[in-house]
């Protein structure tokens, strides 16, 4: 059988039985089950990118230096994030799910209250690595809970409704959080019994933390979705998981480095896209943060349409569909950046802007969807786990890095931060395109023969 023809062959044995051996919920407990993760995940964003808002007066307060601010924001976050994801994926594979995310939740919330209660950097330090480190766990949990509360064929929807949660999360959080953050500097030092004085930044961290320990209850709204997992899975930690992605590499390498590096492109694009518009453009940084804040609610109501695009493929008996949407839109999305930031136009640039981040939306969602199709069902926790660690890693790490170390070594020119966005674009996203090209073909054949 030709490529061509196992494209558009019907739905393979192994993926219809597959579907068939698993009880999922009702339609109508699956879509709780994402509406209540949407929630949380915006919760989530809104405790993870708040410090963005108050690095002067945490400076001001602490007596931080800039790189210390830098590592607060980075580092700290994702050091946590990336490596706790490999202990999250084998409790979510032997205990329940539902119960993990409380405890992630939980986790996540305290500390980012915690925050508030720093009175140095050691302190604050380590409380924004517990929230990167709760952080992991009820996102692995979320892939994994999606994953089986929809069959195969419905999978990119529903990721893309949940993952959609997330990136209006990041606009959310500059356009509701910058007016919270002012009336809270207003309003001045708090005094409080046991704690004492907190200061405004201390005072946001509580506010924005504490709502999330009432929050965690809501992963019992729904149901824990089945899941065919044999006796012995419960008990051998990554070996088994590692040996079936030792199986599919070529497979598995196409997806972890390939949405590893379409997510770089865009961390990089949204953490330095702002320092484009104030240095070239010269922007106020409010005027940045609602430009930008809303270029990325209105991408993210662009991801259920990624999703019905890619269920509908799927349905129609394309087995690669994931791989190949995401191999046309990053295509398209590239062009859209580069002459969005070398048009010399601040509005240009935000329509190129806007154009990229809807089309690479595609990538946002269809990543951990892919990984939930190919993969068996007791294995989805670990092998979630392990692309968590894989795509956050390559994501956080090299994205924004490379910006800045073409800007300051390459070009030597802090004014050409958008030179140095669209380099990026040549280094790293269209590598992207090879990638998911080269595991459309393996993408088929492991469904075919069952992955």
């Amino acid at each position: 059988m030709t490529d061509a023809t196992r494209a558009h062959a019907g739905p393979p044995p192994a993926v219809a039985a597959d579907a068939d051996a698993v009880d999922y919920p009702p339609p109508l407990t699956g879509w709780l089950t994402v509406a209540v993760l949407f929630l949380l995940y915006i919760l989530s964003l809104t405790d993870r990118y708040i410090i963005a808002l108050m690095v002067e007066p945490i400076k001001a307060s602490l007596g931080l230096s800039d790189l210390q601010m830098s590592l607060l924001q980075g580092p700290a976050f994702a050091l946590l994030f990336c490596l706790c994801a490999i202990p999250a994926g084998i409790a979510l594979d032997r205990f329940s799910r539902r119960g993990v995310l409380f405890v992630s939740v939980m986790v996540w919330s305290l500390a980012a209250a915690a925050c508030g209660l720093a009175k140095n950097f050691t302190a604050l330090f380590a409380a924004r690595a517990v929230v990167g480190a709760g952080e992991s766990g009820f996102g692995t949990g979320a892939y994994s809970i999606i994953g089986d509360s929809f069959p195969p064929q419905r999978v990119g929807m529903a990721m893309s409704i949940f993952v959609m949660g997330g990136v209006m999360g990041a606009g959310i959080v500059f356009l509701l959080g910058g007016p919270l953050v002012a009336a809270v500097m207003r309003a001045g030092d708090l005094h409080l019994p046991l704690l004492g004085v907190l200061e405004p930044w201390q005072q946001v961290f509580l506010i924005t933390g504490l709502p999330g320990v009432a929050m965690a209850f809501m992963v019992f709204w729904f149901r824990e979705p089945g899941r065919r997992a044999r006796p012995a899975a419960a008990s051998i930690g990554y070996g088994e998981a590692l040996r079936f992605l030792a199986r599919r590499r070529g497979l598995f390498a196409s997806i972890f480095l390939g949405f590893g590096a379409a997510y770089a492109v865009t961390i990089g694009f949204q953490l330095w896209a702002p320092s484009y518009f104030m240095r070239v453009h010269g922007w106020e940084p409010a005027r940045t943060g609602v430009a930008l804040g809303l270029i990325q609610i209105g991408a993210a109501c662009s991801l259920p349409l990624h999703g019905w695009v890619v269920d509908r493929l799927f349905r129609r008996g394309r087995r690669d569909a994931h791989l190949h949407w995401c191999m046309l839109t990053v295509l398209l999305a590239a062009p859209c950046a580069i002459a969005g930031f070398l048009s010399g136009s601040a509005w240009l640039a935000c329509a190129g802007f806007a154009a990229y981040m809807t089309l690479i939306m595609s990538t946002a969602s269809m990543g951990p969807a892919v990984v939930q199709v190919v993969t068996p069902q007791a294995l989805r926790g670990r092998v979630s786990a392990v692309y968590v660690l894989t795509t956050g890693l390559v994501g956080m790490a090299l994205g924004p890095t490379l910006v800045g170390w073409i800007t300051d070594r390459l070009l030597a020119d802090e004014m050409r931060v958008g030179d140095s966005l669209v380099l990026t674009v040549f280094i790293v996203l269209l590598p992207a395109v090879l990638l998911f090209a080269f595991g459309r073909s393996r993408m088929r054949r492991a469904l075919e023969a069952g992955a």
